[in-house]
């Protein structure tokens, strides 16, 4: 959209019909069409003009004030105007207005304070929707189904409550009670122990009034007696069924029993006084009797309404009005809903994932998860062997620990901050001792000290157990929080994931392992390269080393040090790299008399003898290159560009994009050098066929894929003086920037230059091999080789389906013999295999395994 009068006339027009459907007022009108106005004379705004008056109608709205009636002095914030009302006018869908009022927040220059509104009302809708799922579970265990309510309606009194009201009432009651204390809907375990008080309450007070055709006979929660003429109703004072719907549920009882007790009761205590709920504010019954049930749905739904339109927020009412999220229970949620609670598996680090545990939902998942590390909830200190250390690095421990937890009390303020807090610090001392454990059997001579008081280390192991804790419970406080909260930086958070994935124990769940996968992706692919980021000062000092000076075996090959082991060592990652006075002398004085461009990362490369590259930069760039490596190839595949010559050229010129024009990686994600450096080698080789919106197809079906990626591109950073980035499409991104400082380089690979025999191609990273995985004590599972792998294979070799089974019996007497034919050096099984696997033994692992599976046919024949 240009700006011009006759286009800004039409706008108008169309933005004051939108109004006078809204009813809104005339100052949030003017207000509104003032940043819309002031936002267009400065960017381009794609799309349908409704979705941004939306986006500058409820900002409008949200910085305004509304007095109050009937108190003096009294102001809500907003204009109290319906925010599922506007999008309905606007006809965009609530997936769509998150997004575009996240990009109109950076547009419109408004408060920070603003921002926070935006990710409250983006989290809140997931954990809603999979508890009215449950609900739906739970409502149809302990009433009669809602489909026999609408029999002989004539005959019934309007007063009287029927199964359907029943629904309504009790799920309208929630969500006033999750409103009244923020750290109630903080994650989807606590919002689900108290949606479980509101249904006690309400089946409570169904026994009460003695309604035998609302009552599932089923449900085990029933009193004795009870609808008998001899039952004494004074026994339902007393009664619970907490215990009962979390034995139906998986629900913890404990935390549940607390919710209902200490919290619940005054959330009850305090509707009954405010005339919210009306009934006995003694026992808490009476609220579904003929007298109070009809003004006890009037007054929820007035209370509710009224704080919605305070808050701005989503009715989520609308879930009740929706017949076909009423028919949901968590038995139909399927694919979808699956995808949307549960991370997806990421391309790194597959073999790391338990074996799969089949689909849970999130309710399930989330109980099951913090479970877990309830078990280990009783660790409140360092373990004996931490202990060994001595005085200085438990000091250094307790210092950090406390420091924390003030920065995580500050940013969540709340009744739960102490208890979260005091897990994530469990889950520390017990990943301490395991990682240690590991660091001493793999390297018996290291000294702990050092990594016990190396400050990175414990705040980032820290974080991660804050976070681990946050995604257990499916905290509304997603990755990066954590960060901001304890002001760490991607670059270094991304190296204590790997050490924690491989020492967990067993405590993590495959869903945590995956969602920490995820997390060392996004610091790879983005998060690390921000402006900020402490990775562009290594690489101004030491240069973006290449794929072939960080890969593990070119190093072995040439004696180098490999700066890490493949498993990654604590020890290794965490070590800062020493450099001498004469070293830094020589980097100053290079640095001195270096002269780049404004644009271009100014590099120093140290080719002193005997200097080592910065350890973490070596580490970060092995697993960022192996991670691109795997998406490009993938790419390649949908796009059939999987000939091994293609494949190297495309390489190739992605490594030349990164390590000598890193600039481009400034602020900006990795997919999107992947998606630009293969159009512009299907470009200089003429390839017919494949476009751009071709690549970005192929894209969307990886895992990571997100449509900001490439909608959303930094074209020009912030300014100084205040101007905010400007973004753009990838294909604007592309024309206007990486064509023009890859182009000539490409070139090499278009087939009219002589030159391109004088480009070698660089080497690039190859997929782990897959060797047999024990999954259990009498299960191997065995793959087969690929072709690629046969050249490294040993001198018997035995492929199921193809080799005859003479072959078999050839390996099976090599074995039995205790001779090593097999090369299984890499062995791809459990934690402690990985590290006993490191330590001497009469019979290694391979032959023991080996061994059990000849065992195993022999007693089968």
């Amino acid at each position: 959209m240009s700006v011009n009068s006759e286009l800004a006339a039409s706008f108008r027009s169309k933005y004051e019909d939108l109004c006078r459907e809204l009813n809104m007022d005339r100052e949030t009108e003017d207000i509104a069409w003032k940043m819309f106005v002031e936002v267009l004379q400065r960017s381009t705004l794609e799309g349908d003009s409704l979705h941004w008056f939306c986006c500058t109608l409820y900002a409008a709205c949200r910085l305004s004030y509304t007095p109050t009636v009937g108190e003096s002095n009294t102001i809500v914030m907003g204009n109290c105007i319906s925010l599922n009302k506007m999008l309905r006018c606007c006809n965009i869908s609530i997936s769509d207005f998150i997004s575009k009022i996240k990009v109109w927040h950076d547009l419109a220059n408004l408060p920070f304070s603003f921002r926070r509104q935006i990710e409250r009302l983006e989290r809140t809708p997931g954990i809603t929707f999979h508890l009215y799922c449950r609900y739906n579970d739970v409502f149809e265990k302990l009433f009669v189904s809602t489909r026999y309510d609408k029999k002989n309606t004539k005959y019934r009194s309007v007063a009287r409550c029927s199964v359907s009201k029943l629904y309504d009432l009790c799920w309208c009651l929630y969500l006033c009670a999750k409103n009244e204390e923020p750290s109630y809907n903080m994650d989807i375990v606590t919002s689900f122990h108290l949606l479980l008080c509101c249904i006690d309450l309400i089946y409570i007070n169904v026994l009460s009034e003695n309604r035998l055709d609302l009552v599932n006979p089923g449900f085990g929660g029933i009193p004795e007696n009870w609808g008998s003429k001899g039952f004494d109703c004074q026994q339902i004072q007393n009664h619970s069924v907490i215990g009962d719907l979390c034995a139906l549920t998986g629900a913890l009882p404990s935390d549940a029993r607390d919710m209902k007790g200490q919290h619940c009761k005054a959330i009850f205590k305090k509707f009954f006084q405010t005339k919210t709920i009306h009934g006995n504010e003694e026992t808490f019954l009476g609220i579904i009797s003929n007298v109070n049930f009809e003004r006890n749905v009037k007054s929820l739904n007035s209370a509710y309404e009224q704080y919605i339109l305070s808050v701005g927020e989503f009715d989520e009412r609308i879930l009740l009005n929706n017949p076909n999220y009423r028919r949901l229970s968590t038995s139909d949620m399927g694919e979808e809903t699956h995808s949307l609670s549960t991370p997806q598996t990421p391309y790194t680090r597959m073999h790391s994932l338990p074996s799969r545990e089949g689909y849970t939902e999130p309710v399930t998942s989330a109980t099951s998860n913090v479970k877990k590390l309830k078990d280990i909830a009783d660790i409140s200190g360092p373990s004996d062997f931490i202990r060994k250390a001595g005085v200085e690095p438990l000091k250094m421990i307790y210092e950090k620990l406390a420091q924390m937890q003030v920065y995580f009390t500050a940013a969540i303020s709340n009744s739960e901050t102490a208890s979260r807090f005091q897990m994530a610090k469990s889950l520390f001392f017990y990943l301490l001792d395991k990682i240690l454990r590991v660091e001493t059997r793999t390297k018996p001579n290291i000294d702990l000290k050092i990594l016990m008081v190396t400050e990175p280390f414990l705040m980032t192991l820290i974080a991660c157990c804050v976070e681990i804790v946050l995604s257990a419970y499916q905290s509304q406080m997603k990755f990066p929080w954590v960060l901001e909260c304890f002001r760490l930086t991607p670059f270094h958070f991304h190296k204590i994931i790997e050490i924690v994935v491989r020492s967990h124990g067993g405590v993590l769940s495959r869903q945590l392992i995956k969602h920490l996968n995820c997390i060392e992706e996004s610091c790879l692919e983005s998060l690390a390269w921000n402006r900020q980021s402490p990775l562009w000062d290594i690489i101004k000092t030491y240069g973006l080393p290449t794929w072939s000076d960080v890969d593990v075996d070119n190093l072995e090959k040439r004696n180098l040090p490999q700066m890490q082991s493949p498993n990654c060592s604590a020890y290794e990652t965490f070590s800062p790299t020493i450099i001498g006075e004469s070293i830094r002398r020589d980097l100053f004085n290079s640095a001195k008399g270096s002269h780049q461009k404004n644009d271009a990362i100014p590099i120093i490369k140290n080719s002193l003898d005997g200097n080592k590259r910065a350890a973490s930069l070596t580490i970060f760039c092995r697993k960022f290159y192996k991670l691109a490596w795997i998406r490009l190839k993938e790419l390649c595949r949908e796009l059939k560009l999987t000939e091994e010559l293609h494949l190297n050229k495309l390489w190739t010129l992605f490594e030349y994009s990164i390590t000598h024009r890193t600039e481009l990686m400034q602020d900006r994600h990795l997919d999107q050098m992947l998606m630009c450096g293969i159009y512009l080698y299907i470009r200089v080789q003429e390839i017919k066929f494949k476009t751009f919106m071709d690549i970005m197809k192929f894209y969307r079906k990886q895992p990571q894929a997100q449509s900001s990626t490439y909608r959303e591109v930094l074209i020009e950073p912030a300014e100084e003086n205040g101007a905010p980035p400007q973004y753009r499409d990838i294909i604007y991104f592309y024309n206007n920037i990486y064509v023009k400082k890859l182009t000539p380089y490409a070139l090499n690979f278009s087939g009219k230059k002589t030159s391109q025999q004088e480009v070698p191609l660089s080497p690039h990273p190859t997929e782990k091999q897959t060797y047999p995985r024990k999954l259990s004590s009498n299960l191997i599972v065995v793959s087969r080789m690929d072709k690629s792998e046969h050249s490294h294979s040993p001198v018997l070799t035995y492929e199921f389906s193809k080799s005859p089974g003479k072959n078999l019996e050839d390996l099976n007497n090599v074995i039995s013999r205790g001779k090593r034919n097999l090369p299984f050096n890499d062995l791809d099984v459990t934690d402690e295999t990985i590290i006993e696997s490191k330590i001497a033994k009469k019979t290694p692992v391979f032959l023991q395994k080996c061994r059990e599976i000849l065992q195993d046919r022999q007693e089968q024949n």
